[in-house]
């Protein structure tokens, strides 16, 4: 037997509870004003009122209808709500009243300044099921601010991948213009854009998968003196880049504004990851120390790379950037994660404590401002 949730609205409020049945975690991250979680164990059925209609939900109302079966066996009143959580979210959201009703009832599930309409709940749904995630987790993602460095092999797949998701604002900061050299790796790019900013063509990709976000563009290089300016609006950065000098340059920027990122390399078949978070670990120059000089290392231009390599690599980096946004799981922070793609193994190296001698943010540190002359090459993208 199934209940709607129009159904539902016309019953007194004395007259019912709601059962959560989809777990703790998913629970905490957003249900139904005044939902009772139960874990579905039936050794403690006792805890149930009798003397209630039990309207019992999950995601979708699959696998909420056995127990709400089960539970009429037990002599309840138990309704199974048709669509579940989905649709109930789907409902609250294509009525604003009710909308601000859910606000003030204090259970975060959406704040007045940012509802996610209904499209938008359709357009996440696969995410906002997460136990991770939730209705609270997709709305942290549409308020935060991503910034990009970089639009080409690591910035590609981020952009859409971060787009795709539903962050509110992202930022792409790049001066160069795609080239058909481009195209093998940089997925975000097409033949007809050739001779485009990269960064208008990445928001042209973007808003075309989903227009609900909003994306900046910054057709320019990233140098010492413009840093700061552009860093500051944004909750998190990506390293998308494929020079030193500018991986040092937002290294530092971030450690003096005390802003999380997210650094990436690739070469060949190779790729690594790790993440900074202010207060938690070591930062890029905490373990790389100094800029190598001119010629020392290969990058992607002298190198080679495989086209897939970026994606891959690019890819975790939209991750680690949206598990901080949402708090799920833990981030590579402290460590670096590794990936050869001869072997297809995955390795992780722990760095463990800041290190004391770092010039940005050891004890002695002697960088407390940008200054060009550390800097002296412009960022250009992967």
């Amino acid at each position: 037997m199934e209940i709607t949730v129009q159904q539902v609205e016309l019953l007194s409020d004395d007259d019912y509870i709601y059962l959560d049945v989809r777990g703790e975690i998913a629970y905490q991250h957003g249900h139904i004003p005044k939902a009772y979680e139960w874990a579905g164990d039936f050794s403690h059925i006792e805890e149930l009122p009798k003397d209630k209609r039990l309207i019992v939900y999950c995601n979708y109302g699959e696998k909420s209808a056995p127990i709400a079966e089960q539970l009429r066996q037990e002599g309840y009143e138990a309704l199974n709500l048709s669509g579940g959580y989905r649709e109930w979210l789907l409902h609250v959201t294509s009525q604003k009243e009710q909308m601000q009703d859910v606000s003030k009832d204090g259970l975060h599930l959406f704040s007045s300044t940012e509802e996610l309409t209904p499209d938008e709940v359709k357009r996440y749904d696969r995410q906002i099921i997460l136990p991770q995630v939730g209705s609270d987790g997709q709305k942290k993602l549409k308020k935060s601010k991503v910034l990009i460095i970089g639009a080409g092999g690591l910035g590609a797949p981020a952009a859409l991948y971060l787009a795709g998701a539903g962050v509110g604002t992202i930022g792409i900061v790049d001066a160069d213009d795609v080239s058909v050299s481009n195209l093998q790796r940089q997925i975000i790019h097409t033949s007809k854009r050739e001779g485009t900013n990269k960064a208008e063509s990445a928001k042209k990709s973007m808003l075309e998968l989903n227009e609900h976000i909003k994306v900046n563009t910054y057709p320019e290089y990233l140098y010492a003196d413009n840093a700061e300016e552009l860093f500051k609006e944004y909750d998190f950065i990506i390293d998308a880049v494929d020079n030193f000098e500018t991986k040092f340059l937002i290294n530092d920027t971030c450690v003096l504004l005390k802003k999380p990122f997210c650094h990436a390399g690739i070469r060949q078949f190779y790729g690594q990851v790790l993440t900074y978070v202010p207060g938690e670990g070591p930062c890029y120059r905490c373990i790389f120390e100094e800029i190598p000089k001119d010629g020392t290392v290969d990058n992607c231009s002298s190198a080679g790379v495989i086209g897939s390599i970026p994606g891959i690599i690019g890819s975790i980096q939209a991750l680690e950037a949206q598990k901080y946004i949402t708090g799920a799981g833990e981030l590579l922070t402290g460590k670096m994660l590794t990936f050869d793609g001869l072997t297809m193994r995955f390795r992780t190296v722990n760095f463990g404590s800041p290190s004391k001698g770092c010039r940005v943010c050891g004890e002695h540190a002697d960088i407390h401002e940008l200054r060009p002359e550390e800097y002296p090459m412009p960022g250009c993208s992967i």
